[in-house]
Parts: C-alpha cells; sequence; structure tokens
C-alpha cells in the first residue's frame, strides 16, 4: 500500500503496565512493550483508547469510586505526551503525528457513588460495566452460571443513555450482554474480544452475539491477545488476518477494527508485536484484495467515526 495509513486502537492497558512496573517518570521515557513513545510515532498511530482498568478486588461502596479516582490522577500526570480528547472536533485532521488518547472505564462498579458529570469534563463517555467477576451491576464472562443485569446496573444504564454514554460489551456475560442490547437505546462495541469460532472460551464472542452487535452498528475490536486468538501463547499475524476475514464475511467491514488489549496480556502476537508492525497486516490484507478503504477502516478510520459520533 502506498497510502499511509493513520492507527487507531481500541484498547490498550497502557495505565495498567504503567503502574503496574512503578514506572517513577511519565510516560515521555515509557521504553517497555508494545506502546512507547517510539512505537507510536513510528507506527503511526493518532488514536489510543486507554482504559482505565478498575480490578474486580476493588468494587464496593467504600473502595471502587475512590479507586478510580487514583486512577484518573494517575493517567491525568503521567501519561504526558498523549493529547486527551474531549470533543468530537478534536479528533477532525487526526494523524499519526501526534496520538490522541480518549479513555474508557472497564468495570463500572464505581460508577454508582462517581460524580458522572465529573467524569464527562474530565473526558470519559464510555464504561464496561464488568470486567470478568460479579460487581453490583452485572456478572462479568468470568462468572460461572452467570446471571444478568442487576437492579442498579439497569438504573444506571438508564441514566448512561440520557447522557449519550456507549456501552462496551466486552467483559459482559452473556445474559447481561443480551439485556443491554435490548434495554440500551445508546451505542454499544466490544473494545477488545476474540472469537469462539476460532477460541472457545466464556471471554470470546460467540456467532451469535457477532450477529447482534453487527446490527446494532456496534464495532467489534478484535484482540491481539493470543490468549483470546488461539487460546495458547502465542499467536500470528496470519491469525489475525484469517479472523478479520471471517468477521468480514460475515458481518462487513464497516464493524471490524483493532482493540490489542497491548500491555494487558502476556505472550506475543508474532509479526504484530508493537504498532511499527501494524504495517504488515494492512500489506497482507491488500494482497489479499481487501480495498483500500475496507484497510483504512480497520485499522483506524472506524473508531475515529465511531468516537466522532460519540462525542459532545
Amino acid at each position: 500500500m502506498d497510502r499511509p495509513l493513520t492507527l487507531c486502537d481500541g484498547h490498550v492497558d497502557l495505565v495498567y503496565a504503567l503502574q503496574l512496573a512503578g514506572h517513577p517518570s511519565d510516560f515521555r521515557t515509557w521504553d517497555q512493550g508494545p506502546v512507547t513513545p517510539v512505537s507510536l510515532s513510528d507506527g503511526g498511530v493518532g488514536l489510543l483508547v486507554n482504559a482505565l482498568y478498575c480490578a474486580d478486588v476493588h468494587n464496593g461502596p467504600d473502595t471502587a469510586w475512590s479507586h478510580l479516582a487514583v486512577l484518573m490522577e494517575f493517567a491525568a500526570t503521567r501519561l504526558t505526551g498523549l493529547r486527551r480528547v474531549r470533543r468530537a472536533a478534536e479528533l477532525e485532521g487526526i494523524s499519526g503525528g501526534e496520538t490522541a488518547t480518549i479513555f474508557l472505564v472497564e468495570n463500572g462498579d464505581a460508577l454508582l457513588e462517581a460524580d458522572i458529570a465529573a467524569l464527562e469534563r474530565w473526558g470519559v463517555r464510555v464504561v464496561g460495566l464488568t470486567h470478568a467477576g460479579r460487581n453490583r451491576l452485572a456478572d462479568g464472562n468470568g462468572v460461572a452460571d452467570p446471571g444478568g443485569l442487576t437492579d442498579a446496573g439497569r438504573a444506571l444504564l438508564a441514566e448512561l443513555a440520557k447522557r449519550g454514554w456507549a456501552v462496551d460489551l466486552a467483559h459482559l456475560a452473556e445474559p447481561g450482554f443480551r439485556q443491554v442490547l435490548e434495554s440500551f437505546p445508546g451505542p454499544v462495541f466490544t473494545s477488545h474480544t476474540g472469537l469462539r469460532s476460532f477460541c472457545d472460551r466464556s471471554r470470546n464472542l460467540s456467532p451469535v452475539q457477532i450477529d447482534a452487535l453487527a446490527v446494532r452498528g456496534g464495532l467489534i475490536g478484535l484482540s491481539l491477545a493470543p490468549e483470546m486468538l488461539t487460546g495458547s501463547a502465542s499467536a500470528t499475524l496470519d491469525d489475525v488476518v484469517r479472523q478479520l476475514e471471517w468477521l468480514a464475511a460475515r458481518c462487513g467491514t464497516q464493524t471490524l477494527a483493532i482493540g490489542s488489549d497491548y500491555c494487558g496480556f502476556e505472550g506475543v502476537c508474532r509479526g504484530l508485536e508493537d504498532y511499527r508492525a501494524w504495517q504488515r497486516l494492512a500489506t497482507e490484507l491488500d494482497r489479499r484484495g481487501w480495498p483500500v478503504a475496507a484497510i483504512a477502516g480497520v485499522l483506524g478510520e472506524n473508531w475515529l467515526r465511531f468516537y466522532r459520533d460519540l462525542l459532545p
């Protein structure tokens, strides 16, 4: 491909990685893993969606909101060099020259005590109701014999619908997944996922879930985590291509994107170790006859369209 692409990644755990490493400085000096200032610049990444990951151990009225507030403060002070986006106009003309960032809350238990308006002013308008476990809103897809939304979960969804938020379905167990699609009128998507047709585990989307999301116009962010692609410690670029082609045949390229989950998994996706390698994916899709517009959509433009429509 001759045309340089603006890359957009729908889910990274950079905040988690910086905290876990006990990194003493800010992101400008970070040189570990797949998400670094060098890989963003050299890869041409225009937009990075950072997860504010709230582990299940912090669920509950005594700790959830205070923990999320700590994450927000950490992100605000440590992710220097990434331009935080709060409004749709700030996404116009975006390119890989200066990476912008949007934040989503992964595990929304804290929103039962949070000041929602303050979160919006800070720049958050996306929430995944759960992580893997059970919280006060719903059951995650790591819960055995899961139930659906709680009364508190349904009430929160109604409030978020009024405020124009989006819901990330990536970690919801199937009962809650179905209920959100039935009852929540706003934008829905999955920021990072695998496919059960290739790797049969509850964390991944079934064909029925994929079809339901496509009907709603929701984006499906395919993860680069081997545990979701193959169920092992390693995966390859070819695995990603095969799964993208399967999705494209099932629901069209307009619903597809990449939510790498970089910094949030162990193992390696060979051939796509960081953003500098994403051009290989573009080249392979081009070799297989994908239109340039479809390739650009999957690697960035579909996320940009989603967030332009979502943000005020």
